[in-house]
């Protein structure tokens, strides 16, 4: 009882506050969001439906990622109509989570047209993942030939934003000339900044290159051992809502 004492204090400032203001506060949202999931308290999920009653997007979106939480398919369609509400309020993330939604059958038929519709929507809305899936997606479809300059310039836009999987791609592309010139350097650069990520292929694409002297570095079987023991740590910390 005692450890969710300080989550329970933090949680009760938070709704106490959400009583004096219209629009909470994303340090609001989170706060009760984790109150409601961890101390399972009914009346921080009662707060949170209040606030997504209001029309507020933010608040819909957090609502449906506490109602997901338990990740089961009746949790997925308590939370889908919220994801729903809050994408048509032009939030990203949550056309984004539609795309998911739908793509993997979560809670709901599997619907690959539904799916793509909402995946460009998040994408046009500037969502990383978005950008990045709709790469990969050029990159290798499932029907018909792949498009490298589409998903590369999809690529490019999603690294912007800091999509390690994005990166790590165009670390690919420039390593083997994959819809763009071969240039080792960029190649290197893009496995670089994916790796600074904590992004374990990144990493592991690396620790490769000082262990055989690629990618325009000098063999280091030091670096390579760092490198790996670094891939093997973050396999347990990384994610990636994409695949």
């Amino acid at each position: 009882m005692t450890s969710l004492l300080p989550l329970f204090l933090i949680s009760a400032m938070a709704l106490g506050l959400g009583a004096c203001s219209n629009k909470p506060s994303q340090a609001q949202l989170d706060d009760t969001r984790q109150h409601a999931i961890f101390a399972r308290d009914p009346a921080a999920l009662q707060q949170l439906e209040r606030w997504a009653a209001a029309d507020d997007a933010d608040a819909q979106r957090t609502l449906a990622e506490t109602l997901a939480e338990p990740a089961t398919p009746e949790a997925w369609r308590k939370a889908r109509p919220w994801f729903e509400r809050a994408a048509r309020l032009g939030d990203a993330h949550s056309a984004f989570r539609l795309a998911r939604i739908y793509a993997k059958g979560l809670g709901t038929p599997v619907n690959p047209a539904l799916s793509e519709q909402w995946l460009v929507i998040a994408a046009d809305r500037k969502q990383a993942d978005a950008r990045c899936l709709l790469g990969l997606h050029a990159k290798s479809p499932v029907n018909g030939k792949p498009d490298l300059a589409r998903a590369n310039h999809w690529f490019e836009l999603a690294a912007e934003q800091g999509s390690a999987e994005a990166m790590f791609q165009l670390g690919i592309a420039y390593q083997d000339g994959i819809g763009v010139q071969r240039d080792i350097a960029k190649a290197r650069d893009w496995y670089e900044k994916a790796a600074r990520k904590e992004m374990p292929a990144a990493l592991q694409t690396l620790a490769m290159a000082y262990e055989n002297g690629d990618l325009g570095v000098k063999q280091d079987h030091i670096k390579a051992s760092e490198l790996f023991n670094l891939a093997a740590h973050a396999v347990h910390d990384f994610e990636s809502e994409l695949f």
